[in-house]
């Protein structure tokens, strides 16, 4: 894959902090991505996984509603959706998480804050 289909790709970014959502969007689209997607909770994204072919998501853990683990789940419980990359985003670093989220299938697992470099080299390893 060259560079530029690198970058069309579609990437989910699921938080329930709007300026969450709204500065990592940012952090994508000034790396070139321009196919960038959000919602609010585990729920809507279902809904917009199912509308949109996603190539990645990058999810929060904590979020009301449906967790970032249990929309994870439903999503790999949905043949349509499963196997989609994940990157769990969380302000916990607790060891006993990043037990629970690799054990689950996450693919990757990054802590709050983080750089917007790490996480656009992240993504990119992972498309």
């Amino acid at each position: 894959m060259d560079a530029k289909e690198l970058l069309l790709n579609k990437i989910l970014i699921v938080d329930d902090v709007l300026s969450m959502r709204s500065l990592t969007k940012a952090i994508l689209r000034e790396a070139g991505f321009s196919h960038v997607f959000d919602a609010p909770d585990g729920q809507e994204a279902l809904k917009l996984m199912r509308k949109v072919k996603v190539n990645l998501v990058v999810c929060d853990w904590n979020m009301p509603v449906m967790s970032g683990l249990e929309y994870f789940k439903a999503v790999q419980e949905d043949p349509k959706l499963a196997g989609t990359p994940f990157i769990m985003l969380t302000s916990s670093s607790e060891g006993s998480k990043v037990k629970e989220a690799l054990a689950a299938g996450i693919t990757a697992y990054m802590i709050k804050p983080f750089k917007p470099a790490d996480l656009v080299k992240k993504i990119s390893s992972m498309l």
